[in-house]
């Protein structure tokens, strides 16, 4: 399982692929959300860098932000901070929530990279009104990137940086396939680190590990069989700890609806027509993310993803202070359980100081389950 180890070793340590981009001679712009299309800065010939937290305690961001917001975004904060984002040239954010929005301002103010960019994308889906505003955001991203990069994106370019990117989403979907087998072919864990290092590596590198890595799994064994087939969802996880409590305590994680995982590659992007029309209806048409309406489009999905792998019950991990999940979370366990699908959700902080409560009240829900 080589291209798994590789994949693992890079979703531990993803900073290791911008350093070496950045040494390479490239400019590399971080994002933070599932609507950066980083089609746009690949296209442009820069590195687009997905930006992952770390477990550490949150020191100096304390001093900027108050204590009562995403943990996850002060944690970026603190690492810029820190100096551990020192390799960015820029940051690309969008908005999604109150925190976003906060941690653009002062970044802008205090972290001051050569680039520092907010697309304000609608939070409305589907309408026609929508997408002619979400067109003309990402018309405005692509100006502003091609001004940072010295360079035009063409049609072309864009329509290849897309097709290599629906390479990766059709790899990782058949991935994700080997997970409704009963027993699935790959932990929770395995397959948050495939994802986490298949977004961070440039889509050459990932695709190429990709395909060794599903001809390495048909030859791999089951494992024995484990116990109740769990859904996890809610709030960013960019560490393994909350999945692998899961399976320590006798679950199956078989499909995750998570910023870090499936809301990266579940839907492809159309080849054919306008580039920048097909990447605004991408973002404006899928419901993975909580801070979008109408809430039932997202409900509906989660149910159609819950049913096609055959999930026995739903886990929400909620970082404390993410307001949008923590909303979702309480209006969607009541439709779940309508729907004969046990869901319990539970605040998670980003470090693991609250891992002891955690535990109790997961095993706890897996054998009630």
């Amino acid at each position: 399982m080589q291209a798994l180890q590789t994949l693992r070793e890079v979703a531990r340590q993803p900073q290791r692929v911008a350093r070496e981009a950045k040494a390479g001679g490239k400019k590399v712009l971080g994002y933070r959300c599932v609507y950066v299309p980083e089609e746009i800065p690949d296209a442009a010939g820069v590195t687009p860098f997905p930006v992952f937290g770390t477990p550490e305690a949150i020191a100096l961001a304390d001093s900027y932000l108050q204590p009562n917001m995403c943990e996850f975004i002060r944690n970026i904060f603190d690492l810029a901070l820190k100096g551990k984002l020192d390799f960015l040239d820029g940051l690309v954010l969008c908005n999604t929530c109150d925190a976003v929005r906060k941690l653009f301002d002062h970044w802008k103010t205090y972290v001051q990279t050569p680039f520092c960019y907010l697309i304000a994308n609608p939070q409305k889906q589907s309408t026609d009104t929508g997408y002619r505003y979400q067109y003309e955001e990402l018309r405005r991203f692509k100006e502003a990137v091609e001004g940072f990069a010295g360079t035009t994106i063409t049609d072309e370019s864009l329509r290849q940086s897309i097709r290599t990117h629906n390479e990766t989403r059709s790899l990782l979907r058949q991935v994700y396939e080997l997970r409704k087998q009963d027993p699935p072919l790959l932990s929770g864990e395995e397959a948050l680190s495939i994802v986490m290092g298949s977004i961070a590596l440039p889509k050459d590198r990932s695709n190429a590990l990709l395909r060794q890595l599903l001809s390495e799994l048909l030859g791999r064994q089951p494992p024995v069989k484990p116990g109740p087939r769990i859904m996890v969802t809610g709030s960013i996880i960019d560490n393994p700890t909350l999945l692998n409590m899961v399976e320590e305590l006798g679950g199956s994680v078989v499909i995750d609806d998570l910023c870090s995982t499936t809301r990266t590659f579940w839907h492809p992007v159309e080849e054919d027509g306008d580039p920048l029309g097909a990447l605004a209806h991408h973002t404006i048409e899928n419901p993975v993310c909580a801070c979008m309406h109408p809430a039932e489009a997202r409900f509906d999905y989660m149910l159609s993803l819950a049913r096609e792998y055959n999930a026995q019950g739903i886990i929400y991990f909620n970082l404390m202070y993410c307001d949008p999940f923590l909303y979702e979370g309480t209006l969607f366990k009541k439709k779940f359980e309508e729907q004969g699908i046990p869901t319990t959700v539970l605040q998670a902080e980003h470090t693991s100081s609250s891992m002891g409560q955690l535990r109790t009240r997961v095993q706890a829900f897996l054998e009630m389950l």
